[in-house]
C-alpha cells in the first residue's frame, strides 16, 4: 500500500491512502521489474488528486483584500471547477468571497475561471502536435500519461491553433548573445486538397539559423491571415539579430519570396540554395537535349552543351564552388548566360 504523508512545520499531518502495489519479488521475467506504465499512470492520478485537494484546502483559508476598498473578504460560497492537468482531471472545491465592506465579489485566483486545462498541458498537446498529426498526439498524449480529458484530436487541434495564436501576438525573446551572423532559408510549397472543390495550399515555411546552433523555424499559408514578414522579423530577434547582424539568405527565384524577404529587412539579394541550384541545372539540361543537331557542327556543340549542367552538378557536389557557365551564341537568350550561385 502506498500512503501519501502530509508533514508540516507541527509534525506529521494526516495520510491518504494512494493505490495498493503488487509486484512480483521475484525477477525471472524482465517484466517484473518495477511499476508497469498503468500502475505508473494510476500512481500519478492519485498522488496528483491528494495534491490539489490539499492546495483548495489551504487556499480556501485565506481571506483576501479586496483591492477597491482594502476591506476584508468573507467565503460567499464554494464552485466546483474541472481542471485537466497533464496527471488527469481534478475536481477544485474553490471559495468566492464577498467583501465585509462594499459587498464586492472577490474570486481569489489569478487565473480565469473558465480555463479548463493547465498550461502545462496545453504546451505538451501543441508540441507534440507539431511533431505529428493531432490523432497521433493523441494517441501518444493517452499511452503516456493519466490524461483523461480532452484527448480527441479535434480538441488538440483547437488547443494548438489557440496556442499559436497566442505564440505569434507574443514578443520574440531575445539571447543574451547577439549573433554575428544569421541563414535566413525561405521556400514554398503546395498542399494539395484531397477533397474535391476544395481550393490548395500555398505554404511558406523556413528557418533562420545561426552559427552557435540557435534555431527558429517558421511558416504561414499564403494569402492568410498570417504575417510572414512579421514571422521572419520574429525569428531573426529570436536568435539574437542586431543592427551588426550578417544576414544572408537562401531561397529561389520567386520574386513573391524575395520581396517577403526585403520587406522583413534581408536586404542582401538571396542566393539559390544547392537543391534550387541543382534542378536549375537539371532543367539547363532538359533544354539543351531539345536542341538543334541538323549539322556536325551544331551536333557536336549541343554535346558539349548537354555535358556542361552534369559537370557542374558534380561541381557543387564536391566543392560547392561558385561557378559562371558560358554557352555559344546561338542559343537562345535565356540559355546566353547562367549563374548558378546567384540572381
Amino acid at each position: 500500500m502506498l500512503r501519501l504523508v502530509k508533514i508540516g512545520v507541527e509534525g506529521e499531518g494526516p495520510c491518504t491512502d494512494i493505490m495498493e502495489i503488487t509486484r512480483p519479488d521475484d525477477l525471472v521475467d524482465i517484466a517484473n521489474l518495477g511499476l508497469t506504465l498503468s500502475e505508473a499512470k494510476l500512481l500519478l492520478a492519485g498522488v496528483q488528486r491528494e495534491i490539489v485537494a490539499a492546495q483548495a484546502r489551504s487556499h480556501a483559508v485565506r481571506r483576501p483584500e479586496r483591492p477597491r476598498c482594502g476591506g476584508v473578504c468573507r467565503v460567499k460560497d464554494y464552485r466546483d471547477h474541472a481542471v485537466s492537468t497533464l496527471f488527469g482531471q481534478v475536481t477544485l472545491r474553490l471559495p468566492r468571497f464577498r467583501c465585509a465592506a462594499c459587498g464586492g465579489i472577490e474570486a481569489g485566483i489569478a487565473w480565469q475561471a473558465h480555463y479548463r486545462s493547465t498550461p502545462e498541458l496545453d504546451r505538451i498537446q501543441a508540441h507534440l502536435c507539431a511533431l505529428m498529426t493531432y490523432k497521433t498526439a493523441a494517441d501518444v498524449l493517452g499511452q503516456m500519461f493519466p490524461v483523461d480529458a480532452g484527448r480527441h484530436h479535434e480538441t488538440l487541434r483547437r488547443h494548438t491553433l489557440k496556442v499559436g495564436e497566442a505564440l505569434g501576438e507574443s514578443a520574440a525573446i531575445r539571447p543574451e548573445t547577439a549573433a554575428s551572423a544569421i541563414v535566413v532559408t525561405l521556400d514554398s510549397t503546395f498542399i494539395r486538397s484531397c477533397a474535391e472543390g476544395e481550393r490548395h495550399l500555398e505554404v511558406r515555411v523556413g528557418n533562420v539559423e545561426t552559427q552557435s546552433a540557435g534555431r527558429q523555424v517558421f511558416g504561414a499559408v499564403a494569402k492568410a491571415d498570417t504575417d510572414i514578414q512579421a514571422l521572419i522579423r520574429r525569428s531573426l530577434d529570436a536568435v539574437g539579430r542586431t543592427g551588426d547582424t550578417a544576414l544572408t539568405a537562401f531561397t529561389d527565384g520567386c520574386p513573391g519570396l524575395r520581396r517577403s524577404l526585403a520587406d522583413a529587412g534581408v536586404n542582401e539579394p538571396p542566393m539559390l540554395d544547392w537543391f534550387h541550384v541543382a534542378m536549375r541545372l537539371q532543367h539547363l539540361k532538359q533544354i539543351a537535349n531539345g536542341l538543334s543537331a541538323d549539322d556536325p557542327a551544331r551536333e557536336v556543340a549541343k554535346a558539349v552543351i548537354v555535358e556542361l549542367p552534369s559537370h557542374q552538378r558534380s561541381t557543387i557536389n564536391t566543392s560547392r564552388t561558385v561557378t559562371v557557365v558560358s554557352v555559344p551564341h546561338w542559343v537562345p537568350s535565356a540559355l546566353a548566360w547562367v549563374s548558378v550561385c546567384t540572381w
